[in-house]
């Protein structure tokens, strides 16, 4: 216990450094890149800054350049009066920028665009790291091949826009919207940031497939799925899954996959001759056949070579007993999961009574019933007719529900010490038996593998994922919207989320400084392109911008950048709680409605 404690504090410290070198570091170059462009073109230098805000610590140089970490991590400055007066971000400044000489146009775009071309050297400096060292991925992460289609989206009863359209496992996609794909994780990029939409207005996707030798067109029309409920932060889905090897981890002798001969290394590549292309396509296939004996097609050993095995499975209940309800919300009609839980809900106690239904699901933001019904809430009670019933166990919430006359009900809920009442129309409640499924013992080894880009390669998919979101912001047709942007808590949770693997570091450092470059760039005041479009104003008017509109200007675009940054990272916040939202709902399944596997263990021998 003391050695898994140390190494957790070990593994945050080293994610806080490598925050501190790769995220501050970024800022770093970026500042770095106009600072030397200003000295080599001689202008005059206050400060230097990683951070905004207050002076936190530093020094004075012996050029006179006031060198500091400031209070707020959300970038730098170098401070550079004779450029743009800059003095509502970066503060007054010990220099009259009237007092010094003027310097040129060439000066200031030169200055102005450095920052961005250092990035771009730095980036690039790290994509040939990743050229040299390749970068870490898994098979399901570099095909392009369909491995699993949805039934339903998760919290949709309708089937799936892929079901619909009537894409297949095995389908490998070649292109989407007439873009070439090279990884599943494009084809999801390039789904959830399409803009189209057809002559109805309903969101479209044009997909074109490879199936049994024939290329086909595939229309799908995404529906949006809520990834963080909490901020309404949602993007177009079509209910795909990536292609996966099916390596078979090594299985308990006593297992019917032991008992039928499956060994550890064993590709699996057809169950009663129907082709697999994932597990859960493998699952699906297993449930259709029950107890009944299947047909294992495998590869074995290094040759491949072929192998029919037949296995008979053993029934496993895999589920708790739950309990559904049902209720309309404007328009629409939810439905939420609830299972029974002990009166703490994660008491340490394993034997404690259960005796509260708790539910697991989350309701979409636009819900008016949303941040109230949500998981961990405790149902305690509901409100008859007759009175008020405790209800404990799904069969309680079923045969309440059947003495409700009109669907109308209010319902007496607890989370945590917030107590309170809901009234819900339309409601229904069933109980959901506990399900039931074939069990054969296997498990699939995820096989690693390091794929080799150029830098060009990675510079394209960087640039091209930068300027696809920002296109996306401003088109009207597209669901991308504030609420999707990075701020710099993300960026630490990203981070820190990687810190496991230094290369994952180093890619989604080149990420950052890409949108560093790009976003600087950017002609808008207060950033290096808005400080290049006034100098190049100034320079075809040929004279200079009044102060005093320039002034109001800046003030202007600062304040639209704050509230822009503050908004972005009060999301981060909301959506650190979406995450935890998210993680207590993994927490219930695991914990209260997923029953473990069976274990297999050998007979004594007698």
């Amino acid at each position: 216990m003391i050695v898994a404690s140390i190494l957790s504090v070990l593994e945050g410290i080293w994610g806080i450094l490598l925050i501190a070198l790769f995220f501050g570091g970024s800022i770093f170059v970026h500042e770095l890149g106009h600072f030397l462009a200003a000295r080599r073109r001689g202008l005059k230098i206050e400060r230097f800054s990683i951070g905004m805000g207050p002076r936190l610590f530093g020094w004075t140089g012996k050029d006179g350049v006031d060198y500091r970490v400031s209070l707020f991590p959300l970038g730098g400055y170098v401070a550079l009066p004779q450029m743009v007066d800059m003095e509502a971000i970066e503060g007054k400044n010990a220099s009259d920028p009237d007092a010094l000489p003027p310097i040129s146009y060439a000066d200031k775009m030169i200055v102005a665009v450095m920052g961005a071309v250092f990035n771009v050297l730095f980036a690039f400096a790290l994509a040939c790291v990743l050229w040299a060292t390749k970068m870490p991925g898994t098979e399901s992460v570099t095909s392009t091949t369909i491995g699993y289609v949805h039934e339903n989206l998760p919290g949709n009863d309708a089937p799936s826009p892929a079901k619909q359209a009537g894409l297949l496992p095995g389908d490998k996609v070649l292109m989407v919207d007439d873009e070439p794909v090279a990884s599943f994780g494009q084809i999801t990029e390039k789904i959830g940031m399409s803009a189209r939409r057809d002559e109805r207005g309903q969101r479209v996707a044009t997909l074109k497939i490879l199936r049994g030798g024939d290329e086909k067109s595939i229309t799908v029309h995404p529906e949006l799925y809520f990834l963080r409920p909490s901020i309404g932060y949602d993007i177009r889905t079509i209910g795909i899954q990536s292609a996966e090897k099916i390596l078979i981890d090594q299985p308990s002798p006593e297992s019917p996959a032991g008992h039928a001969g499956l060994q550890q290394g064993d590709h699996v590549v057809a169950l009663d001759n129907q082709p697999v292309f994932s597990m859960l396509q493998f699952k699906d296939i297993l449930d259709a056949r029950g107890a009944k004996p299947v047909e294992i097609r495998i590869q074995r050993g290094p040759d491949n070579t072929p192998h029919t095995l037949t296995v008979t499975p053993v029934l496993h209940t895999d589920t708790a007993e739950t309990a559904r309800i049902t209720f309309r919300d404007g328009d629409s009609t939810h439905s939420l999961k609830l299972v029974a839980t002990p009166d703490e809900l994660f008491t340490q106690d394993p034997k404690a009574e259960r005796r509260n239904l708790t539910i697991c699901d989350s309701l979409p933001p636009t819900s008016e019933f949303f941040g109230k019904l949500e998981p961990g809430t405790v149902i305690t009670s509901i409100n008859l007719p007759k009175g008020i019933l405790a209800v404990r166990t799904p069969a309680d919430l079923a045969a309440a529900a059947k003495e409700i006359q009109d669907g109308k009900v209010t319902l007496f809920c607890r989370n945590g010490n917030d107590k309170f009442s809901i009234t819900l129309s339309g409601f229904r409640a069933e109980e959901i038996a506990p399900q039931t499924t074939p069990y054969i013992g296997i498990r699939n080894i995820t096989k690693p593998e390091l794929v080799r880009k150029t830098p060009f390669e990675q510079f394209s998919y960087a640039f091209g994922i930068t300027f696809a979101t920002i296109e996306k912001l401003v088109n009207p047709s597209s669901d991308i919207t504030v609420n999707h942007l990075m701020g710099v808590v993300s960026m630490a949770k990203t981070y820190y989320s990687v810190a496991d693997d230094l290369r994952r570091v180093l890619w989604f450092t080149i990420i950052i400084n890409i949108n560093l470059a790009i976003l600087n760039l950017l002609p808008i005041p207060v950033l290096d392109g808005g400080h290049m479009l006034i100098a190049t104003i100034q320079k075809l008017l040929g004279r200079p911008i009044p102060l005093k509109i320039l002034a109001t200007v800046q003030y202007v675009f600062v304040f639209f950048f704050i509230s822009l940054m503050g908004y972005v990272i009060f999301n981060d916040f909301r959506r650190w709680g979406g995450d935890n939202t998210f993680a207590l709902q993994q927490k219930i399944y695991q914990e209260y409605i997923i029953r473990p596997a069976p274990s297999f263990v050998e007979e004594p021998k007698s």
